[in-house]
This record gives C-alpha cells, structure tokens and sequence, in this order.
C-alpha cells in the first residue's frame, strides 16, 4: 500500500522536524521546538517514510570522511612509488565530500554544547534556564539556516 504525501504548509518547520527526528530527539521535545502537534509531527514522519529511512541512514558523512581520510593516508604511507593520480582522486573524493557545514553538522554541534553545559553545570554553576536559552536560540539558528536567512 502506497504512502499518501501530505503536502506540508510548512516546509521549513518539516524539514527542521525531520532533521530532529534523525538525531533521535523525542518527538514530544520535537514537537515543543518546532511548534508543531503531534498529529502534525506523525502525519509528516509516516507520509515522508521517517522511521524507513533513519533505519537505512548506516553511513555517516563523517564515515564517509573518515574513509577517504584513511585512503589518503594509505597512499602517502604506501611503500610503493608515489601514485600522483590515485591521490588526486581520493583528495578530490575528500573535497567533495565536505566543503560547508551542513544543517546536520550544525545540530550535531548544539547537541554536543547542550551535553557539555549539563555535565559541567555543576562546575560552573550553569543552570536550568540558562541551557534553555542557549537551546531557544540555537532552534532559532537553525530556522534561520532553514529559510534561507529569513528568520519566521
């Protein structure tokens, strides 16, 4: 049975929804941060075959970094006559791969802040609302990234 596509007033807001969705956040917190309701949220992960194509995302683009990485490297270290072409390639490979960050390195980031703010809270006497803010406008960040420099 084929999935009907919902077609989203918001596609900004889906796509941010999404991309929360593949970092594994809740989708209640998914929800509260995109503004968005459940049904809302459900409607989009089952027309848009969210939970399919997070079980099929096995390589990351940073897998695909660390690969190309370890090749140059083989090459450089290899005994055999230096091989100008192989290089080129995978440096080529490597450039292409990664030239921005992307949405998904930014949320990637704002994840690991967020981790090191609750570990060291203690520490540094950081609290609750404070981690709450930096959240608040890191979603705005990235709704600004979204709509192309449009904040909604």
């Amino acid at each position: 049975m084929a999935l009907k596509k919902v077609r989203s007033r918001n596609p900004e807001k889906e796509e941010y929804a999404y991309l929360l969705f593949m970092q594994r956040v809740s989708q209640e917190d998914i929800c509260k941060r995109v503004g968005v309701t459940a049904p809302t949220l459900k409607s989009w992960k089952d027309s848009g075959a969210w939970e399919d194509k997070r079980a099929s995302r096995t390589i990351s683009l940073d897998d695909l970094m660390q690969k190309a990485l370890k090749r140059v490297n083989e090459i450089l270290d290899s005994k055999e006559p230096f091989n100008a072409d192989s290089f080129a390639k995978a440096v080529k490979q490597l450039k292409e791969l990664k030239t921005t960050n992307t949405i998904d390195d930014d949320i990637y980031c704002f994840m690991a802040f967020q981790d090191f703010l609750i570990q060291k809270r203690s520490e540094y006497d950081i609290t609750d609302s404070f981690i709450k803010m930096v959240t608040k406008f890191q979603d705005i960040f990235i709704q600004f990234r979204l709509g192309n420099g449009k904040l909604s």
